[in-house]
């Protein structure tokens, strides 16, 4: 991304505005976020932020939900929403002759939503269906159960989602007042990745929000637990064993969440990485294994996944082993090193040049504040990292033997 392409602004009600140009598009990318999600699902209700998100798609003041599918499918437009710990987003794609009439169809999911007993019982009914969809998925629910034991009695722990009981739970008037309480202009924002004016993307949202109503920003207080590693077993009749390590770090230092970052990729974000070509390609122990750094405001969490035969779990916690004590001992590739340097930096330019995840991009800068660390200078950033402060920062890193495990078992 050339940052000098990144414009903010905001509306006199607290807005905020991020206007990522790129010109000749024909089409634009447009997201109408609200930085609230599930760390603001009160305890006993989790999943009121992820039910708001359905409920909002359900119907509004101008269209049922049918009428609004045709509406933007009518012009080619893709939309679609998902509510994550920290953040809910709406989005849409469309072409540039569309932008004035979609952005008023994308806005009045919050402008004039309504909330009725029949949308909300049956959309009540679609996310306990989607609930089990991801209980069935061993590779997906098995990160949600991680959680629970890095963050155990904590907002953070608890699924997105929601259970059946806590849906049970809550109430239509519970999901009114949730909405009212966070859906305010100090919690938003909207982004526009693409070639609309700027003039126009501001004059167009001033129109639709002018009168939107303020409100308290939303600020977590929720104390994080102590770091402590666990271990969970749970097994079930599926055909290979699901394993995550998960270790817990609370430095949100952007440059130490890049070093971070860069050390996942070393680990396991690319078949050269070490734990892919170990347990993969030399060993033939794993199909899938990757590495991945989750951050959030004032926490962040490193997973090492990977799924295979139960009679081969041993085998495999020793091989990592003993790639973690060639990082502790700093008998690693320098090689390697800048092969994975150089294919952050080819995947960030890839990724930027993606309306899509230049858009996701932006949204991060402004959720995690300044510990986001791929935005500004990013490239310069990556190249500074020199290989025996690489060494140095892994090695201490990886010594702290506090990994946390969940395994998903064959029975």
């Amino acid at each position: 991304m050339t940052e000098n392409n990144l414009r903010q602004a905001e509306l006199p009600n607290g807005i905020r505005l991020l206007y990522d140009h790129i010109p000749g598009y024909r089409s634009f990318m447009l997201s109408i976020s609200v930085l609230v999600g599930s760390r603001q699902d009160p305890k006993g209700k989790e999943g009121l932020a992820h039910f708001i998100e359905h409920q909002l798609f359900r119907r509004n003041q101008k269209y049922s939900y049918t009428k609004i599918a045709r509406e933007f499918e009518r012009t080619g437009t893709l939309y679609n929403a998902f509510t994550e710990h920290e953040i809910t987003v709406f989005y849409l794609k469309s072409l540039n002759e569309n932008f004035n009439k979609v952005y008023h169809l994308l806005s009045d999911f919050i402008i004039c939503p309504v909330f009725n007993k029949s949308d909300y019982l049956k959309e009540k009914k679609i996310i306990l269906e989607e609930i089990k969809s991801y209980q069935d998925d061993p590779e997906e629910y098995i990160f949600d159960l991680g959680n629970q034991i890095v963050y155990p009695k904590h907002s953070l722990g608890r699924l997105i989602t929601g259970t059946e009981k806590t849906l049970d739970n809550m109430s239509l008037d519970d999901l009114i007042t949730h909405f009212n309480t966070y859906y305010n202009s100090k919690n938003i924002i909207i982004s526009l990745v693409g070639d609309i004016p700027f003039e126009q993307f501001y004059d167009v949202t001033a129109e639709i929000f002018s009168d939107f109503k303020s409100g308290q920003e939303v600020i977590n207080n929720e104390k994080l637990p102590p770091i402590k590693t666990n271990e969970k077993i749970y097994r079930k009749n599926i055909e290979q064993s699901h394993i995550l390590l998960l270790k817990r770090i609370d430095n949100i230092s952007p440059d130490y969440i890049l070093k971070l970052k860069l050390l996942s990729y070393f680990l396991g974000e690319s078949p050269s990485s070490l734990i892919y070509h170990s347990l993969r390609e030399k060993s033939a122990l794993v199909y899938n294994i990757f590495s991945n750094l989750e951050q959030y405001k004032d926490t962040n969490v490193m997973q090492i996944y990977f799924a295979t035969d139960k009679e081969q779990i041993e085998k495999s916690f020793k091989i990592l082993d003993t790639i973690f004590q060639k990082i502790i001992d700093q008998k690693v590739s320098k090689e390697l090193f800048q092969i994975s340097k150089n294919a952050m930096i080819a995947q960030h330019i890839y990724k930027m040049e993606l309306p899509y995840e230049r858009m996701m991009n932006d949204l991060r800068a402004i959720q995690l504040n300044e510990s986001y660390p791929f935005i500004s200078h990013f490239i310069q950033k990556i190249k500074a990292i020199s290989f025996n402060e690489f060494l140095q920062f892994s090695s201490i890193l990886l010594s702290q033997n506090d990994w946390s495990k969940v395994q998903f078992l064959q029975k």
